[in-house]
């Protein structure tokens, strides 16, 4: 796997071109962005571990958005020819790109739906909070607090996904979570529950396909819910499971 230093400023995947590689950041951050009415939007911002261009791998459409490096960054880069030589000697190694894949696979399955039954989504249409401050995650109780080391947690990288913890031994590829809920039958937590993500500038709470739901200031939400206040609470499952958490925009 070749690695690469990108200065700040310089662009890794231009929007509309035929880049076929996928990366891993080792440090630093890039952004991701697209024009939108004339206008630059900042779709997200990346940080170290998360991956970014992993449909470069699969597909051979133009890249969707442009990545930039807002601080110098060192990425680890992944060609197809680099894949198929991993997955026969070291698969391990490509457990991040194949989480990556899932994710994406996942969110494809959710807009598919959204299109069928388009008025799930129709509190995206909120202005909802914009960028401002920090989020930051805390337990409204012994069990949530403890799950957070018993504090709280500041929230820097974008989408945060939230899960069960796999206890059966061995690795769980279909799983791939930030926040890690060590949960017990009957479960409450799906193995990939929810995600909060920050959407155009729009602090987001997406239910990523769970079984007993994700409720947000007490209400079930059927697909994504935007964050219009700078606090809300969040229970993973049904209004009797034991995590419960506080998201606050600070």
């Amino acid at each position: 796997m070749e690695t690469k230093t990108i200065g700040k400023g310089d662009v890794i995947i231009q929007k509309g071109s035929h880049e076929t590689r996928a990366y891993i950041i080792e440090s630093g951050r890039v952004e991701v962005s697209d024009i939108v009415n004339n206008k630059k939007t900042v779709l997200a911002i990346l940080g170290e571990k998360q991956i970014f261009g992993e449909m470069g791998l699969v597909e051979d459409k133009p890249r969707s958005a442009t990545v930039t490096a807002i601080e110098d960054t060192r990425l680890a880069m992944i060609s197809r020819d680099n894949f198929n030589e991993l997955f026969e000697k070291n698969p391990k190694v490509l457990l991040p790109i194949i989480k990556a894949l899932f994710e994406r696979l996942r969110t494809v399955n959710k807009m598919l739906i959204s299109k069928e039954t388009p008025d799930v989504v129709e509190t995206i249409k909120y202005e909802g909070i914009r960028d401002a401050g920090f989020v930051v995650l805390s337990g409204l109780n012994e069990i949530s607090s403890e799950a957070l080391n018993g504090g709280e947690m500041k929230i820097n990288n974008f989408p945060f996904k939230v899960g069960r913890e796999h206890k059966s031994g061995g690795l769980d590829v279909l799983s791939d979570n930030d926040l890690y809920l060590e949960d017990s039958p009957p479960f409450n937590v799906s193995r990939n529950h929810f995600l909060i993500d920050k959407v155009e500038g729009k602090y987001v709470i997406v239910d990523r396909g769970s079984r007993l739901g994700t409720i947000v200031n007490g209400e079930e939400i059927d697909e994504q819910f935007v964050l219009n206040e700078k606090m809300c609470e969040i229970i993973v499952g049904k209004q009797a499971s034991p995590f419960a958490f506080k998201l606050e925009i600070r």
